[in-house]
């Protein structure tokens, strides 16, 4: 097959190079125009302005120009900004130097921020999306600014934009052929010649590519770039506590499912299978659907079998076609979905999901990837390719598709057909039908859908250093324990530096973490870094797509030595997930880190719209100011300049060869620097703006007096060495703080803290668990307060043989930072609870179970130090109830066992929620009569259990029945969890009295 040879664009080319010198050269025929006039009429001032803001201020995207334009026409508000000053005289005093900002916004029907904050069941389809640019004016612009600072404008006495641009290409002979496209006129193609070559204008190839719109970016809304830095807290928010963390408000389920398969091959079999069958006929596609149905049970799956076979039934569906349809959303649907329970879904997680799959087609037919780097591979080939593809947050390192691309780029070829199918249009098409598929049969919520005809619905916002240190404070004034605040503390550094996906964050293994280590001299090394690798706790799209997070230069120096101490208290306590507690075999429930940022912010902010996502906009947005070595760093960031330097030098010196955006589209897991750009980079205009103010421009200060005003005497006092005699100009960035006093609507420079951090009790809590503080258990009933301690204590043991646990009982103690008469003590309550070998039971499984249970102990532990004796009375009951084998207990009918029951529950239902406690009888109109009769808690459930006599408790958990074995009579049913079982022995263990 004959193969069709193209030649690549070129960044420069030699048509840029002749009709850029024309424009360039037109630039000093444009200021003698100037010095001809004698009096500047508003549309001069205008089209001046215009005119500076393409040749010095870059913005040559046309629907950027046009917002200037409408803003020029209307109040005109320019805010100001202060940075360090990078040329600092010595002695000078000046340490800072002062930028103009302008906020324009773009309606866009394809790319932007949504109008609203909420979701609406309409089609939105024809509302627009606004794009916004903050728009940093050059010093010749803001000369003409400053002209107009007192002047009303009206716009029946202004000319159009298009007649604007159409007379300076006239004025300065510059081709503009078509007078109603002037983003096609010589002097807006090409005008980049001039600007990226002004002196120390240094601007690099992407963000010049930014400033031309050829690739799309947003910045913040208005109003959160106004208050970034400078938001007010809300007084005396209610303290934290760690048992509603565990309260599933807001985010989905995340209950894992017993039918655990490596899901990279999983989805891909599947896909395949079905795939398979549909080559054949129609009808045994249908068997085959049919039997697939019967062999995978997890929700996924049977919803997208049944989604399928819907398909199928309906005679209009060719079976190629239905083939195609499952090609473009399967494998990333059953990816993104793994383990998760999508009965309790909500509207917000399928919108998550459905987000990243339309996001995934990069290649949507809008424009080719603009910001590439040497490569010897077919690009087409990397999007279409079954093992490398990717999605918007794909996770698959640069360095990982160098090793991956010579075993897989040769094996498939992309069809035309393939190609032309595979974009966000008719990926949206496709989720929209199978979401109307699961609304009609699983009852699945409505969900918004704004991405159709290749919308991109960018959620733009940034957490600012002054919300995180304020979300710092509040967990060091919460009410959890030393080891919880840690917990979270590190949790919080972790996505706040790093941008790890929620999941990502959740996997993390101490295994994963490296160069942490004492060397050959005994001298202690702490260099951490996080090895991503796939888990079942961690989502990543094939096995070998991993990155590595280079966190000793992304962490300061006390999140580094917090996270520090709990990898080596996990470590001590050979856990196996860096966020848990007890054994550490599995890791918290994702439920606690979505609440524990939610709840802060909902407590300190009030109104917001931040989800725990922001935190991956925030990092990659500030980590591209600092990697780019921009004093905006020094406002936008809480990095000094040391902190930079450290992380320029660990995030790029691992990509070096590759520059800076790929090094930060790297750190992010994202293939290319478009995706970066388009969906997390929220400071792309500022940083060029900011780069681009740094040129050297001057004026004839003739010119600059008829322009402003301004005459050489007012120049002087300003600063005296702004003029230069010998050349009669006027270098323009000394005078510009004096234009920004006159013309700026903001006293306070935007981005400025009015509150330093105090840092002052992190670093105390920090002390008191480096000098291994142990909180005061004189108040407490518990044998030793810190009872994820004592699980792993009792687990360790249990391990060992019964000979040798004696000997070995104080070394596990020092491990688990237990003192040797508490060790001994729970030691030998635990031995004369079982007559086997056992010290504790075997925790029950799942993640919902493990939150209540931690949720449990944690207010058993609150009532052993404020109310001790109901906790003893619990405990009692248990002793006179417990039975090892069932995990449920039995009262009788007799007014005494009546009155245990009741004071049993009374307890019970504080330290398990009501809803999750069961009482079962030979009827239910029995309990229902127990339950009036001794006014017991509504929210309790009732339940039947044949030729029973009394009354059976139990805490319970929600089932389905998997396969014909199990004798319940529904496909889903209430079992026993056993939380009450274990809950209750380690209580026994746990509380001498």
């Amino acid at each position: 097959m004959p193969v069709i040879a193209e030649r690549d664009n070129l960044t420069i080319s030699y048509d840029w190079m002749v009709n850029g010198t024309q424009v360039s050269h037109a630039s000093q025929q444009m200021i003698e125009i100037w010095q001809r006039k004698k009096r500047f009429s508003n549309n001069d001032f205008i089209e001046s302005a215009l005119y500076c803001s393409v040749m010095y201020g870059g913005l040559d995207d046309i629907d950027v120009l046009k917002a200037l334009y409408q803003w020029l026409l209307g109040e005109r508000e320019i805010y100001q900004l202060q940075v360090p000053a990078t040329d600092e005289l010595p002695g000078s005093g000046i340490d800072h130097e002062s930028l103009a900002l302008i906020l324009l916004s773009i309606d866009d029907d394809n790319y932007g921020c949504s109008h609203t904050q909420g979701h609406t069941s309409g089609d939105i389809s024809d509302t627009s999306l606004q794009r916004y640019v903050e728009y940093i004016p050059d010093d010749m612009t803001l000369c003409f600014l400053y002209a107009l600072k007192d002047k009303k404008l009206k716009k029946e006495g202004v000319k159009s934009f298009e007649t604007i641009i159409n007379e300076i290409c006239k004025k300065l002979k510059l081709q503009n052929k078509d007078k109603s496209k002037p983003h096609l006129s010589q002097l807006i193609k090409y005008a980049d010649y001039h600007w990226r070559q002004m002196k120390g204008g240094d601007i690099d190839t992407a963000l010049a590519i930014v400033r031309q719109g050829r690739i799309k970016t947003t910045g913040l809304t208005t109003n959160k770039l106004i208050n970034y830095n400078q938001e007010v807290f809300k007084s005396n928010p209610q303290p934290l506590t760690w048992s509603e963390l565990f309260v599933a408000s807001y985010s989905g389920s995340d209950k894992k499912s017993t039918n655990s398969r490596d899901y990279p091959s999983f989805s891909k079999n599947l896909i395949k299978e079905v795939q398979d069958a549909l080559k054949g006929s129609k009808a045994s596609a249908i068997i085959q659907v049919e039997l697939l149905q019967q062999e995978l049970t997890q929700p996924n799956a049977m919803r997208l079998l049944g989604w399928v076979k819907s398909l199928l039934n309906d005679s209009n569906n060719r079976l190629d076609t239905i083939s195609k349809y499952l090609g473009c959303i399967g494998r990333d649907w059953l990816m993104l979905t793994m383990d998760e329970e999508l009965d309790e879904w909500s509207d917000e997680d399928f919108e998550a999901v459905y987000e990243e799959i339309i996001q995934s087609k990069i290649k949507d037919g809008r424009k080719q990837s603009i910001l590439n780097k040497d490569t010897d591979f077919n690009e087409d080939n990397l999007d279409k390719d079954d093992d490398l593809a990717i999605y918007a947050d794909d996770v698959l390192s640069q360095g990982s598709l160098n090793v991956l691309n010579n075993e897989h780029l040769s094996k498939n070829k992309v069809s035309y057909l393939d190609k032309l199918k595979d974009t966000q249009k008719f990926t949206y098409g496709r989720l929209r039908a199978f979401h109307d598929y699961q609304r009609a049969h699983y009852n699945a919520p409505f969900v918004y859908f704004p991405w159709g005809n290749k919308r991109q619905v960018v959620n733009a916002n940034m957490i600012s250093p002054r919300i995180y240190h304020a979300m710092k404070e509040y967990l060091v004034n919460s009410d959890l324990d030393d080891a919880q605040k840690n917990l979270c503390l590190v949790v919080l550094s972790l996505a706040y530096r790093t941008g790890l996906r929620i999941k990502e964050l959740i996997g993390v293994k101490v295994s994963d973490i490296a160069d942490i280590y004492l060397d050959e001299h005994g001298q202690r090394i702490e260099q951490p870094q996080i090895w991503l690798r796939p888990n079942r706790y961690r989502r990543l799209k094939s096995s070998s797509a991993s990155r590595l997070i280079p966190i000793n230069c992304l962490l300061k120096k006390d999140e580094l030595e917090q996270f520090t101490q709990l990898y080596r208290q996990q470590k001590r306590l050979k856990r196996r997930y860096l966020f848990s507690q007890g054994s550490g075999d599995q890791p918290l429930p994702s439920v606690v880190f979505s609440n524990l940022m939610k709840l802060i912010w909902d407590r300190l902010l009030g109104e917001h719209d931040f989800t725990f996502h922001s935190f991956r906009h925030t990092a990659i947005s500030q980590q591209a100011l600092v990697l780019s070595n921009s004093p905006l760093a020094q406002v936008m960031t809480d990095y000094d300049n040391e902190q930079c330097g450290r992380v320029i030098e660990g995030i790029l010196g691992y990509h070096k060869y590759q520059g800076t955006w790929f090094g930060l589209a790297s750190l992010a897991g994202h293939l290319t620097c478009d995706t970066t750009f388009e969906h997390y980079i929220h400071t792309a205009h500022l940083l060029a703006g900011e780069r681009l103010s740094n040129a050297c421009l001057e004026l004839p200060i003739t010119v600059l007096e008829l322009i402003t005003g301004l005459d050489y005497s007012i120049i002087y006092r300003q600063d005296k060495t702004a003029y230069d005699a010998t050349t009669k100009t006027v270098q323009l960035d000394k005078i510009r703080s004096y234009f920004l006093k006159k013309i700026a609507v903001n006293r306070t420079p935007l981005f400025k803290n009015i509150d330093e951090p105090n840092s002052n009790a992190i670093q105390q809590l920090l002390n008191r668990n480096l000098n291994g503080f142990n909180e005061s258990n004189i108040n407490s009933i518990f044998i030793h307060p810190k009872y994820a301690d004592v699980i792993g204590f009792l687990e360790e043991l249990q391990k060992l043989s019964i000979n040798s646990r004696d000997e070995m009982l104080p070394e596990t103690a020092i491990r688990h930072g237990i003192n040797l008469t508490e060790a001994q003590s729970m030691y030998h309550r635990a031995r004369k609870i079982f007559d086997d070998d056992r010290l504790l039971l075997g925790r029950p499984r799942g993640s919902e179970n493990q939150a209540t249970l931690i949720r449990a102990l944690n207010r058993a532990y609150q009532m052993s130090i404020n109310n001790p004796d109901q906790l003893k009375l619990f405990i009692k009951i248990f002793i006179l109830k417990q039975n090892l084998k069932p995990a449920s207990i039995h009262f009788g009918i007799k007014q005494e066992q009546l009155q245990l029951l009741l004071d049993f529950m009374a307890v019970g239902c504080q330290l398990i929620d009501s809803s999750q406690w069961q009482i079962r009888a030979s009827s239910k109109q029995a309990v229902i009569d127990l339950k009036k009769s001794l006014r017991i808690d509504k929210q309790v459930r009732i339940g039947s259990r044949q030729n029973f006599h009394g009354y059976d408790v139990r805490v319970i958990e929600k089932k389905r029945k998997r396969s014909d074995k199990n004798m319940a009579k529904t496909d889903n049913y209430d079992a026993s969890s056993g939380v009450l079982r274990y809950l209750g022995y380690l209580l026994m263990v746990l509380v001498e009295f």
